[in-house]
């Protein structure tokens, strides 16, 4: 017992998962979840195999976490091989192994000699031209002699150090023509255009014609045709963008670059069109002096039990497919059902739905948890938790963030010792009180570096570390279109399109408030590290 216990310990958590909780539970992610914690006790082989089968759909964390616990050779030799360096397993024995380890980065560890070797060893495989592109020593002269499909692999999978080396080169309109019909172009496009070492290529890309690719790729051509001075250009690739987006904030994205690059109101009064509230909205009507009113702050609640545990993952699965499956003329009677003070956030996710996302809440709960924040501090952390979970206790992520604030297990676990309540499993993350009081203790490290809300949520979502290197990389400097071209330009595409979002939402909650704020001062500051970051000092 003793040893169990420790075990425990190791992994942050006081009281054992078993196999009865897990078997008969509906499949699903939270199932998932708790499989995977459970993998990492300490349990016997056999009961690792009852656990794993049970899974619905496994990506590498799970098996990696089943191969420590399996007996099963065939799942050890797996998670060996998919963990091997490939210098080590180069040998006819050994080919299966090194068909599941290689990878396009993998093989940049390799040399040119030895990639020519793995080429041989994986003959009339999918690897077999792509390994032997790599292996050209004349790669960056001869990229026109590659079809386009195998260019574009190589290209997009390989990092940043070898496509600048050997992608950074002119390439003929013909060519970019066929690149452009093949799979894996759009990803292409984004690549290069975010890489400032890639401008040899980029002068290429100005030629691409926009009409035949989507939204998103029609929006990086135009940043291209910015970064060569082509206004022109990049307009027509904006009204491509817009035409063709599907989401509201794309539009209104391509509608106000189009604004910062002709200054025409035009635009700004287009985008006070919009039924979206985001960053773009926000300055348009800030400087255009028009009011938002679609939105809501609060909805009628009444004193009843709760319809369901919201603690409860599996039971906010379960009212997840309830609410997808109901149709849309039917929803607003859905959320009725929802009206209990303990379902306040469901009710609003239902009435956001119902409304086609048209109206939008911008719900205060939790109060009891947030009450000894500062209203600046309030606006902060309502801005991240809507962004994060909508408010759902339960909320889980395909990495297993949890709970309202989305916290990591890894992060949880760090955060533990700052807490005299022992946790006894990661489950109790799904506990408002407790999920909220750990993100507080975070947030208060964060803004000890970090004092724009723009940069604590890049650092909340992408990580410190991160938002450190981005910040003395240069980013956020006196230039043209800054700081819109640093908010733009972000690598981390995640981070980028989530710190827009929960600075929309801050705004929003600091106007809520009663507290006077201003957006264009906020971008105005990005290039004022004293106001911004410690970092820059």
């Amino acid at each position: 017992m003793r040893i169990l216990t420790f075990a425990l310990l190791l992994v942050g958590q006081l009281c054992a998962i078993t196999l009865d909780e897990i078997d008969g539970k509906e499949s699903s992610r939270a199932k998932n979840f708790l499989i995977w914690q459970y993998l990492q006790q300490d349990i016997a082989p056999k009961e690792a195999d009852d656990a794993f089968y049970q899974l619905s759909g496994v990506d590498k964390k799970l098996f990696m976490a089943y191969a420590k616990r399996s007996n099963d050779p065939t799942v050890r030799y797996t998670a060996e091989c998919w963990d091997a360096d490939p210098k080590n397993i180069l040998d006819p024995e050994k080919r299966d192994c090194l068909m599941l380890s290689l990878s396009p980065y993998k093989a940049t560890k390799l040399s040119v000699e030895e990639r020519r070797r793995a080429a041989v060893l994986l003959a009339k495989s999918d690897a077999e031209e792509w390994l032997l592109m790599m292996a050209d020593p004349d790669l960056s002269k001869r990229i026109e002699n590659y079809p386009p499909e195998t260019a574009l692999r190589v290209c997009n999978s390989s990092g940043s150090a070898f496509r600048q080396r050997c992608f950074n080169v002119p390439l003929t309109k013909e060519y970019l023509q066929r690149l452009s019909a093949s799979k894996g172009f759009a990803r292409f496009v984004y690549l290069v255009v975010m890489d400032e070492k890639m401008k040899r290529l980029q002068r290429s890309l100005l030629d691409i014609e926009g009409k035949g690719l989507d939204s998103q790729t029609n929006f990086y051509l135009a940043m291209n045709q910015l970064r060569f001075k082509n206004n022109v250009k990049a307009l027509e690739h904006l009204s491509i963008a817009h035409d063709k987006a599907y989401f509201r904030m794309d539009k209104d994205k391509a509608l106000f670059w189009k604004f910062l690059i002709t200054k025409k109101s035009a635009y700004l009064k287009e985008l006070n069109k919009s039924f979206d509230i985001n960053v773009y909205t926000l300055f348009a009507n800030e400087m255009t002096g028009h009011d938002i009113y679609n939105y809501y702050t609060t909805l009628k609640t009444i004193d009843e039990p709760s319809p369901v545990d919201l603690r409860d993952p599996f039971e906010w699965n379960r009212v997840l497919k309830t609410i997808r499956s109901t149709p849309k003329d039917d929803l607003k009677a859905l959320a009725e059902q929802y009206r209990s003070k303990e379902t306040y956030a469901v009710q609003s996710f239902i009435m956001e739905r119902a409304y086609g996302y048209k109206m939008h809440g911008y719900i205060m709960p939790y109060g009891d948890a947030t009450v000894a924040l500062t209203k600046d501090d309030k606006a902060l952390f309502y801005a991240l938790m809507r962004q994060e979970s909508h408010f759902i206790p339960s909320a889980l992520s395909g990495s297993y963030a949890l709970g309202l604030m989305q916290l990591m297990p890894f992060l949880v676990k760090h955060l533990d010792k700052k807490f005299t309540q022992e946790r006894e499993t990661l489950n109790d993350m799904f506990e408002p009180k407790r999920n909220i009081a750990y993100a507080i203790e975070h947030i208060s490290y964060l803004q000890e570096y970090l004092y724009h809300p723009l940069f604590i949520a890049y650092a909340y979502n992408g990580g410190i570390g991160f938002t450190k290197r981005m910040l003395k990389a240069g980013n956020f400097s006196k230039g043209t279109y800054e700081p819109f071209w640093s908010m733009e330009m972000m690598v981390n595409s995640e981070s980028r399109e989530y710190g827009k979002k929960v600075l929309a939402n801050y705004v929003m909650y600091k106007r809520i408030q009663g507290e006077k704020i201003s957006i264009r001062h906020l971008f105005d500051i990005l290039d004022e590290p004293a106001r911004t970051d410690r970092f820059r000092e």
